[in-house]
């Protein structure tokens, strides 16, 4: 709604500009814009239909669904709510060829490997990154890292504990 306002003002604006402009040649000074908004009478907008349909689908948007406010009434359990915390970061790249296929690979792998951790794969442009785990503390991601480090040690060094939003829930 707020972008609908300022919208509205912004066209109530241009248009007392352009009526001003066409009814005297010394219009273009800022406060005969001020004196025609405020003047009686009335100004009219007119908008064209696909942008009062652009500006309605906004405000849909907006608007909070249906599901989103059961799933707000719904017990703490069954949301998937997040805060922040710690995983294992096991793969980042921004090689445009293959880091996304690679990442993919390793998310693969360690999920074969480490079933109990979830693995998050991440397009942050430039980089493709995957990201293992839903840590509360930094010393659950440390115990975690030294196991994946010891599964896969050939790519040990590119793995490192980062702070991230984790799924509470997991």
């Amino acid at each position: 709604m707020n972008i609908f306002r300022r919208l509205i003002a912004g066209l109530i604006i241009a248009s007392a500009a352009t009526a001003a402009m066409a009814e005297s040649p010394e219009a273009s000074d800022s406060l005969n814009i001020v004196r025609q908004i405020e003047a009686p009478g009335s100004i009219t907008v007119i908008l064209p239909d696909g942008l009062l349909k652009r500006l309605e689908s906004h405000q849909a948007v907006a608007a909070p669904s249906e599901s989103e406010e059961a799933e707000k009434s719904a017990p703490a359990q069954t949301r998937n709510t997040s805060r922040v915390g710690y995983r294992v970061q096991v793969f980042d790249d921004n090689n445009v060829r293959t880091a996304k296929h690679e990442a993919q690979n390793r998310k693969r792998q360690v999920e074969s490997r480490f079933p109990e951790f979830r693995a998050y794969m991440q397009f942050n442009s430039p980089y493709w990154r995957v990201k293992v785990g839903d840590f509360r503390t930094r010393s659950e991601a440390d115990a975690a890292l030294a196991a994946i480090r010891a599964a896969f040690p050939s790519i040990g060094n590119q793995m490192r504990v980062v702070r991230d939003h984790i799924n509470a829930n997991h």
